[in-house]
C-alpha cells in the first residue's frame, strides 16, 4: 500500500478474508488482532485530524485578534506623536 487509505482497504480485506476461515488459522496475526490494530489506526487518524482542525481554528482566532489588537494599537496616535510632526508608524 502507498497511502493510508490503501493501507485500511488493505486490513478490512485481509479481516474479511480471515473471518471464519480455517486457512488463516495459524496467520502470524489473528482476525481480532488485526481488527484491533486497524480500529487503533483509525482512532488515532481521527484525532489527528481533529487535533489539526482544532489547531487551524486556534491560529485563526489569533490572528483576528493579532489584527484588531494591532489596528488598536496602530489607528491611535500617542502623546508623543501629537508634540512630532511625523506619523505613527505601522509595524506590518
Amino acid at each position: 500500500p502507498k497511502s493510508e487509505t490503501e493501507l485500511i482497504a488493505l486490513a478490512k480485506n485481509l479481516i474479511d478474508l480471515m473471518t471464519d476461515n480455517p486457512k488463516f488459522a495459524d496467520a502470524p496475526v489473528s482476525e481480532d488482532e488485526m481488527r484491533k490494530k486497524l480500529d487503533q489506526f483509525i482512532a488515532a487518524r481521527k484525532a489527528d485530524a481533529a487535533a489539526q482542525a482544532a489547531l487551524l481554528q486556534a491560529t485563526i482566532v489569533r490572528d483576528q485578534a493579532f489584527k484588531k489588537l494591532f489596528d488598536a494599537v496602530g489607528d491611535r496616535p500617542t502623546e508623543a506623536d501629537s508634540r512630532s510632526s511625523v506619523l505613527p508608524t505601522r509595524w506590518n
